[in-house]
């Protein structure tokens, strides 16, 4: 099997599943990669992987998770504030389907503000549902709710603009659980390029040391954009960040020759 054209099916996955609602089956996985002749064990790693992309493969127990009726591990001060979150939503009346879909047609037609109320309390347990679901990954549980409430409330402003053939319900379940997931992602995106820059950093630090003491001065920003290779620019704006200057503790000097 060619490592390329294994990675562009994996690609394609990830597609198959944005179209899905970030969500594939076990065998709906299976299907798109019969093809390839792949093992248990082979397939269980792709099931892996879509999983730490965010995607949801139904079916798929984690053998980290020891099990599907295992829970994440929560911090002492996220469970505290999930039980009682719970036993805030303990109360509720839950109303049935009918009840639910009148009220999506009352938003839907009208914008009724009574039934948004009542159609937001009744979908909260759905966004604490799907909280738990994604807690562990990178985000407190009580963000993903936050979040999973903010997608439930732009959901119900645009609950007449839904594709065709998605019930309302349906929709406003699948805007809480995009709401989270991007959250996710989000996160994800927004660490690793904190762990890039960190990384620039200690690259341009090494670069100065290496530099100041080959030449036993302080070296200047265009010295090092050409021993590093490295645009001024790019150094500048990293110095800028870094709050320092390029050797000896001294700030760096702009083009005038005075100190920034």
């Amino acid at each position: 099997m060619e490592k390329e054209v294994f990675q562009k099916r994996l690609e394609d996955l990830g597609e198959l599943a944005k179209i899905n609602n970030n969500r594939l089956s076990t065998d709906a996985v299976k299907t798109f990669l019969k093809d390839m002749d792949l093992t248990e064990e082979q397939y269980n790693l792709v099931f892996a992987y879509l999983a730490s992309k965010l995607i949801t493969v139904e079916g798929y127990v984690s053998a980290a998770k020891g099990g599907k009726d295992s829970a994440p591990t929560l911090s002492e001060e996220e469970q505290t504030f999930l039980a009682q979150y719970e036993e805030d939503l303990s109360y509720l009346t839950t109303l049935t389907e009918e009840a639910l879909l009148e009220l999506c047609r009352d938003v839907e037609e009208t914008g009724d503000s009574d039934a948004k109320s009542h159609l937001t309390e009744q979908l909260l347990p759905k966004v604490v549902e799907t909280a738990k679901h994604y807690a562990g990954r990178g985000l407190p549980i009580g963000d993903l709710i936050q979040e999973g409430n903010i997608g439930l409330m732009l959901a119900l402003d645009t609950l007449g603009i839904r594709g065709d053939g998605v019930s309302a319900l349906d929709y406003l379940k699948q805007e809480i659980e995009k709401a989270v997931s991007e959250a996710l992602e989000d996160q994800q995106t927004e660490k690793s390029a904190g762990e890039l820059i960190a990384d620039r950093l200690n690259e341009l630090s090494d670069g100065i040391k290496e530099l100041s003491g080959e030449l036993e001065r302080q070296v200047s920003v265009e010295e090092l954009s050409a021993f590093m290779d490295m645009p001024v620019e790019e150094i500048e704006d990293l110095l800028k960040l870094a709050g320092e200057g390029t050797g000896d503790g001294e700030q760096t000097p702009d083009n005038s020759g005075n100190e920034q």
